[in-house]
């Protein structure tokens, strides 16, 4: 009998402690894949020193734990099952199999967002799974990535050799111990680490704890972004699989909300609405940075940028001084452009709430008989905007099968910019005026490949996107020029206006919490007074209500943004990044996570945001909070309630 036990604690011994050494083996690699992260990415976090990064490696071991836990759950779940069978050979070669594919897709998803967060600025959730699904192309994308990003192929294939070499084994139970002892001991192991498991997976060991979720990142952050580093790609996607994105809001009672905000436009005097058309084009990544005309002040004035048509087109429209997106990938622009819509916490077109009933520019102008069309040079289904914008009432989708010619095709994305632009201009007038169109161009993208007629022909500068850049700004020029000779041009509203900003910025004034997302914002009606530079805030939501603005819409309508065009509405801008709510008003920037205020800077006197000043006490300060939560739980009501019409 003492042999018996002898035996039990010797092989019970070795299959646990391997257990741990693998499962800290996959905690030691996420840490250094971290470490990796933060190091290819080092230029969007300059605040974060050598003596910081470890004080946020540490915060992010939960995260590593709870991810690790479940990416291994299937392994655990069967290496401790009370199966005689787990010591043989078979059952021992499928469990190493198990644990090398699970932990394998766990270190791909790490490594693949160390280059995709320079795009989205944060760490990729279950939305990627959709937001990609309709891309044809999307194998050769990723191939050509993986040859450009070719060093972090080669850190995998070193961090998998690892795993592999360092995996181990468990010894072989022989002879086998007795049923009476090795069944309820295996029972006892198997519930002792289901509740440590589970534990682990939460985030916490009380009743009370509540799962840790992506938003407790920003615990001991300074700036939403460094959220990514303490953060790891499994626990984001796993963490918004099926997340309830907005929960019920009662800072105020229902008359003090809507005193303090509301989404409710009241329209121009009945009979004033102006009959024009209205060209909104959407620019693939034309962050502000790129546009020499909106940096006076870059590299001590002498900054030319890479957009010389546009510059000269503000010259003739009006813009903002302060102008931004409200979200970081493309499909955050369309519901945010064309219907006032911002995307908060995650993608609204990928919410359970993308089915409400809303309306947006092409449902109201509808109400006034006006064509409209949305124009995309990708293959059809492409980034599913064909079912956002049917979605978004837009009666017309014209994308490369409308075009009608694939031998143009880029190989990568669709119709390079110059050629779909020039099918743009001549298309609107087949459409009946007065038209709403909008274009949404995507020359200006990864894997930034020109047409080969202009390969050589635009330089760019330290970025490869900039010698797109230019190539989609003189697709721009030329699409004005046939424009201009359309019947239909000089009454026509022009907005011009990018999806995201690029954060692979050049210049330290864009590597801060608004400077990532900042983007141009255009109007332009051809021979108009309407020019001039605006030196207050303007975001991508208050676009459809400014164009309700400028053409005296005659009724009521819907948008969460504001008029820029009429003076006495307090502009202010919202945005969501890494757990973080960011909210402009007057002078201040203020971040909060939905409940408290947790930093406030004053943006204009310290655009490098270095002076918190959110222990001030500044009256002002409170004020705009209050706005930022009359304006969040309007949101977040309404949202539930599906109320984003005017009914």
């Amino acid at each position: 009998m003492i042999s018996d036990w002898k035996r039990m604690f010797r092989n019970w011994r070795s299959a646990p402690v391997m257990l741990l050494w693998r499962v800290g083996l996959v905690f030691l690699l996420f840490s250094v894949q971290r470490v990796l992260f933060f190091l290819i990415n080092r230029s969007y976090f300059p605040d974060v020193t050598a003596g910081r990064l470890p004080e946020l490696m540490v915060s992010g071991l939960k995260f590593d734990l709870t991810a690790v836990l479940y990416v291994n759950s299937l392994y655990l779940l069967l290496l401790l099952l009370p199966l005689r069978a787990k010591y043989t050979p078979r059952y021992k070669s499928m469990l190493k199999g198990i644990f090398l594919v699970t932990n394998s897709i766990a270190l791909i998803s790490n490594f693949t967002d160390t280059v995709y967060f320079r795009y989205i600025l944060r760490r990729s959730d279950f939305g990627i799974f959709t937001e990609f699904s309709h891309e044809t192309q999307i194998g050769r994308i990723v191939l050509v990535a993986m040859w450009q990003y070719w060093y972090l192929i080669l850190l995998f294939a070193v961090l998998l050799f690892l795993l592999i070499r360092l995996y181990g084994d468990h010894k072989t139970s022989d002879p086998p111990l007795p049923n009476v002892i090795y069944y309820p001991v295996s029972l006892v192991v198997l519930a002792l680490c289901a509740g440590l498991t589970v534990a682990g997976m939460r985030g916490g060991f009380t009743g009370t704890t509540r799962p840790i979720t992506i938003s407790n990142a920003i615990d001991k952050v300074k700036k939403p972004v460094e959220a990514a580093i303490v953060l790891n790609t499994p626990f984001s996607i796993i963490r918004t699989i099926n997340s309830r994105t907005f929960e019920p809001l009662s800072f105020f009672g229902k008359d003090e909300v809507e005193r303090i905000y509301s989404p409710l436009h009241q329209g121009a005097p009945a009979g004033s609405f102006r009959r024009m058309n209205v060209v909104v084009l959407i620019l693939e990544s034309f962050t502000k940075e790129v546009v020499g005309s909106l940096n006076p002040e870059l590299e001590n004035g002498h900054y030319k940028g890479y957009t010389p048509f546009l510059d000269s087109l503000i010259a003739h429209g009006y813009t903002w001084k302060y102008s931004f997106a409200n979200g970081t990938k493309s499909i955050d622009a369309i519901p945010s452009v064309v219907a006032g819509i911002p995307s908060l916490v995650q993608p609204f077109v990928l919410s359970r709430y993308s089915l409400n009933e809303m309306e947006g520019l092409a449902a109201t102008l509808k109400k006034k008989g006006y064509d409209a069309g949305f124009f995309h040079g990708a293959p059809n289904g492409s980034m599913g905007f064909d079912a956002i914008t049917h979605m978004l009432s837009f009666g017309r989708y014209y994308g490369m099968n409308e075009y009608g010619n694939k031998n143009d095709f880029d190989g990568f994305w669709g119709i390079p910019d110059e050629l779909f632009l020039n099918y743009c201009a001549k298309t609107f007038g087949q459409m009946k005026e007065p038209f709403l169109a909008t274009v949404f161009t995507l020359s200006s993208h990864h894997p930034y490949i020109l047409p080969k007629p202009y390969e050589g022909v635009f330089k760019g500068g330290p970025n490869p996107l900039y010698k797109c850049i230019e190539y989609s700004d003189n697709a721009l020029r030329k699409f004005f020029k046939e424009a201009s000779r359309q019947s239909w041009y000089a009454n026509t509203l022009f907005v011009l206006t990018a999806d995201h900003s690029l954060p692979s910025s050049d210049h330290k004034e864009y590597i801060t919490p608004t400077g990532l997302f900042s983007i141009p914002i255009i109007f332009y009606h051809p021979n108009s007074d309407l020019v001039g530079m605006d030196p207050g805030l303007m975001q991508q939501i208050d676009i459809f209500p400014t164009v309700m603005g400028y053409l005296h819409y005659d009724a009521p309508y819907f948008a969460f943004g504001t008029n820029r065009l009429e003076p006495n509405r307090n502009p202010f801008v919202v945005n969501y990044e890494n757990g973080y709510y960011q909210f402009m008003e007057g002078d201040y920037l203020l971040q909060s996570d939905g409940r408290q205020l947790l930093n406030s800077f004053h943006f204009r006197e310290d655009p490098r945001y270095g002076h918190n000043l959110v222990s001030s006490g500044d009256s002002l300060q409170g004020k705009h909070f209050d706005r930022f939560r009359a304006f969040l739980q309007e949101y977040n009501n309404r949202m539930i309630e599906n109320r984003l019409t005017i009914k």
